[in-house]
């Protein structure tokens, strides 16, 4: 960086360079001495004169300045000389020679400067790593390095999507089991979040087993943390719940509980209730009076305001991007058709964009990369959003492409890409909007009521998108919205459910008491798989036909005996 000259202030300085050469002489070996002698005999390149002004007229002190600025840096870089500790580097006794070269006393000369230095405190681990070969990051463990510099940097890779980097430098702490423990915690949970980005979740587990195994109470609990949320991002919340008394055992004090139980409150569609337990965390913790807790204080905080908006922000802030997508989303053009459809008899036919959408999506295919080489690629999101500036411009240029199905699909997987819990709400947008394009289209060509099968390859991402709403959806109770949506996709749109929504919405008829409504639901699926058999005895049980509901359990359980005998044992 290049701090900015203004009429008070110091003129500019190149700060950024500085550290460069300051970072590659300390990787070579070279002595503070040796640097200035070689780098500091003319400083004008690092402090030039300004435009006007008592610095324009007086060298001298611009070198002071230069100076003082360049040993303050030197001051803080990591010496792998030193065991990467900076190096010491001790200012003149005060009636000594200045270390300048101007030949005056230091308490005449420097000194007054060098007290006031204006760099705080400076994280300059990056510039090493970059100056270093990366065969020797492995060197920074068991060192003198200050774990914090490692934990901070390594965040911030990942934040930039730089995970790979991130790796490299934290896998060679935890060859073994020596650093499992509270202070290397921020190291242990980088890595992890680097191993998601990453899609390397065989490794992941390993680590975490490791952790729960081995680590102390600290990275056994922020473990256990992990788990819960991977259980949350899995649906499986009655797990994660389990996991989550089990991590506050671990570690009642760990504030770190806040952030996940709210976050799978949130995850499991509870938002109230996330709102009133950030409530309680945020005045819990600022009873504790510790500024490091205030970031995690602000976070509970919005939670309470704000609920599962507040998760987007975090997102935003961990990639620019989301914040201009979700922006975009709401002043996308209005819902219109860009498909033809030609219906015949009881179905609508496959989807055919006009001419307008067609060269479009020419142009997105170019700019978004290709979903089905991504799919199993372990930096598809860090690719997906690298290439955010590309695909977001060309919503904009081309409006018509947010009447794409495969546009809008592209989309939601780039959000739900994103590793933070409560991003599905702007999934939910994006999604929402793919039902009203569909319902509109379906309108547009005089097919509403029709069929729009699956069984039409240019009808499957509609449809896709659609099970994607519902499956959002699954944990939680039928709410009428929902049920529309799920008897439109199974009774109307794709009768032979080649997504398996059927099943689902034969529960909720149980669920609602709707006992008619599920029998002849289930009787359009005889011979069907073992949850539609057994849900057709127990309508008929609902129903008071008991010999008929007998006939259809023993038929069920002829057909698929080890359901029954799991259905009797619990």
């Amino acid at each position: 960086m290049t701090l900015q000259a203004t009429p008070d202030s110091q003129p500019p300085f190149d700060m950024d360079g500085a550290i460069v050469f300051i970072a590659a002489a300390v990787a070579r070996g070279e002595s503070y001495a040796s640097f200035a002698a070689r780098f500091l005999g003319d400083t004008d390149h690092l402090l030039p004169p300004p435009a006007q002004g008592n610095l324009r007229e007086d060298p001298r002190l611009r070198r002071s300045l230069a100076v003082a600025l360049v040993r303050a840096l030197w001051r803080l870089m990591p010496d792998p000389t030193h065991r990467y500790a900076p190096a010491p580097l001790p200012n003149p006794e005060r009636n000594a020679p200045c270390h300048c070269g101007s030949g005056l006393k230091y308490k005449k000369c420097c000194a007054p400067i060098d007290a006031g230095v204006p760099i705080a405190r400076m994280n300059l681990l990056p510039y090493l790593l970059d100056a270093l070969p990366k065969k020797r990051w492995s060197e920074l463990v068991g060192s003198r390095i200050a774990l914090d510099m490692v934990g901070v940097t390594a965040h911030e890779w990942s934040r930039e999507r730089k995970d790979k980097e991130a790796l490299t430098l934290l896998e060679p702490w935890f060859v073994d089991d020596s650093h499992l423990d509270a202070r290397h915690e921020l190291i242990f949970d980088t890595l992890l979040e680097a191993y998601t980005h990453l899609g390397k979740l065989r490794k992941k587990a390993a680590l975490l087993d490791r952790g729960v195994a081995q680590g102390d109470r600290t990275i056994r609990s922020a473990a256990i943390q992990r788990r819960v949320c991977m259980h949350a991002d899995e649906g499986n919340y009655a797990d994660a719940w389990k996991l989550f008394a089990e991590a506050q055992r671990a570690d009642p004090e760990s504030p770190s509980l806040s952030h996940v139980e709210v976050t799978v409150l949130i995850s499991e569609g509870r938002e109230d209730e996330a709102r009133e337990r950030a409530r309680f965390w945020a005045t819990r913790l600022r009873r504790r009076g510790d500024p490091d807790l205030d970031d995690l204080i602000g976070f509970l905080d919005n939670i309470a305001d704000q609920g599962r908006t507040a998760m987007l922000d975090i997102a935003a802030d961990m990639e620019p991007a989301v914040g201009e997508l979700r922006t975009a989303v709401r002043h996308a053009p209005p819902v219109a058709c860009a498909y033809a459809l030609e219906p015949s008899g009881d179905s609508a036919g496959p989807l055919d964009a006009d001419e307008a959408l067609e060269e479009a999506l020419a142009e997105w295919e170019d700019a978004f990369p290709e979903p089905d080489t991504l799919r199993f690629a372990e930096d598809a999101e860090s690719e997906i959003w690298a290439s955010a500036p590309d695909w977001l411009a060309l919503l904009e240029q081309r409006p018509v492409l947010w009447q794409s199905f495969e546009v809008l699909d592209s989309l939601v997987q780039a959000v739900l890409l994103i590793p933070v819990a409560g991003t599905e709400s702007l999934a939910i947008e994006l999604l929402d909007r793919a039902e009203q394009v569909l319902r509109e289209v379906l309108r547009a060509n005089a097919a509403e009521g029709l069929k729009f099968e699956w069984g039409w390859l240019q009808n499957r991402t509609a449809l896709s998108l659609l099970g994607e709403r519902l499956s959002i959806e699954r944990e939680q109770a039928p709410t009428p919205q929902a049920m529309t949506r799920l008897e439109w996709l199974v009774l109307t749109l794709n009768p032979t459910d080649n997504q398996g929504f059927r099943t689902r919405l034969l529960r909720h008829y149980l669920e609602l008491g709707r006992f008619d409504e599920a029998l002849a639901f289930a009787d359009r699926y005889p011979d069907d798989f073992a949850p539609m058999r057994y849900s057709r005895a127990l309508a008929l049980f609902a129903l008071g036909r008991t010999e008929e509901a007998s006939t259809a359990l023993r038929e069920a359980s002829e057909a698929y005996p080890r359901i029954l005998i799991w259905l009797l044992k619990s």
